[in-house]
């Protein structure tokens, strides 16, 4: 996770009576379902003998209801454990002072945690276990220093992970309980060594699921002679 939460309430005990603040909900108590608000305590006793700060965010409250605080919460801050994120400075008073730029890519933040930039979520790895995905290495970098093809219609990749090649989703094979369609051999290796033609307006496939034609105009139900 990128974010841990910011906002809490420090609460300390100190000595003698410091009074209650005013209570700023205009006599009513602060809903306790509401997500805005977070209560320290319920108990006005309590909340007369502690001291304690909201977030700039929101507004404190005390009185007969209790005490604590109403407003949105802080942003969460950026995990700088993450080597995604980089602080520029953790002082949100030097933020607002200091002008930086973040990397292509990399996106901006400045909030009561500090300033920096975040970088995108690394792509997933192409599925190894996959037969469309071949691996010319899994070091990045030996794949700067290879140079490597793919062949048509593969895709070529290079990242974190590693490079080589994906090749597409397989076209879906044509329905061979559909009168339209005739197939010349089930066999993508025969189909590489056969020669034949279809009668217009028949259209030609070849692929993994075999060879043979294909016609649009075919009416449903029609039985093809011969096939």
């Amino acid at each position: 996770m990128r974010f841990h939460a910011l906002w809490f309430l420090s609460a300390s005990a100190i000595l003698g009576q410091l009074g209650c603040d005013p209570d700023v909900t205009g006599g009513t108590c602060p809903d306790p379902g509401d997500p805005e608000v977070h209560y320290l305590s319920r108990d006005p006793s309590y909340c007369a003998r502690i001291d304690f700060d909201c977030p700039p965010s929101q507004e404190l409250f005390s009185g007969e209801c209790g005490c604590g605080c109403v407003g949105p919460e802080e942003p969460a801050c950026p995990d700088p454990s993450d080597p995604g994120v980089h602080y520029v400075s953790r002082d949100p008073e030097e933020c607002h002072l200091i002008d930086f730029m973040c990397s292509p890519g990399e996106e901006q933040f400045s909030n009561a945690c500090g300033c920096g930039c975040i970088a995108p979520e690394p792509e997933p790895c192409p599925d190894a276990s996959d037969p469309a995905v071949y691996y010319v290495s899994r070091d990045p970098r030996e794949c700067e220093l290879v140079d490597f093809a793919c062949s048509p219609p593969e895709e070529q990749f290079s990242n974190a992970c590693g490079c080589g090649c994906i090749a597409p989703e397989p076209e879906p094979c044509p329905d061979a309980s559909d009168p339209a369609v005739y197939y010349v051999s089930r066999d993508p290796r025969e189909c590489e060594l056969v020669d034949f033609a279809c009668s217009p307006p028949e259209e030609q496939f070849s692929n993994q699921c075999g060879c043979g034609c294909v016609d649009p105009e075919l009416p449903v139900g029609y039985a093809r002679q011969g096939g």
